[in-house]
């Protein structure tokens, strides 16, 4: 029994020819856009245990630590979140 393969050159041929098939297509200045409703920013401002914070609050409650010099970061938590950066998993 004799089995004929394809030859290389059918292999280019077949291949040549999809190629050829398939236009190039040109985007036309069409950019991807995300837009956030109303309803999903009020409730960016609420915690996960329902409080409602004001970003306003916070950003001035943590002036006035760094101010006063009372300011604690959890140094562990930031050596993880380095550690993570510099492996890729953030």
């Amino acid at each position: 029994m004799k089995i004929n393969g394809i030859s290389l050159n059918q292999v280019l041929n077949i291949y040549g020819g999809n190629k050829r098939e398939h236009g190039i297509t040109k985007n036309i200045g069409v950019k991807d856009s995300i837009e956030i409703s109303s309803t999903g920013k009020s409730l960016s401002s609420y915690s996960p245990e329902d409080k409602f914070i004001s970003s306003k609050d916070k950003i001035e409650n943590i002036k006035k630590a760094v101010g006063s010099g009372t300011y604690n970061v959890d140094k562990k938590l930031v050596a993880s979140k380095i550690l993570d950066a510099m492996k890729g998993k953030i």
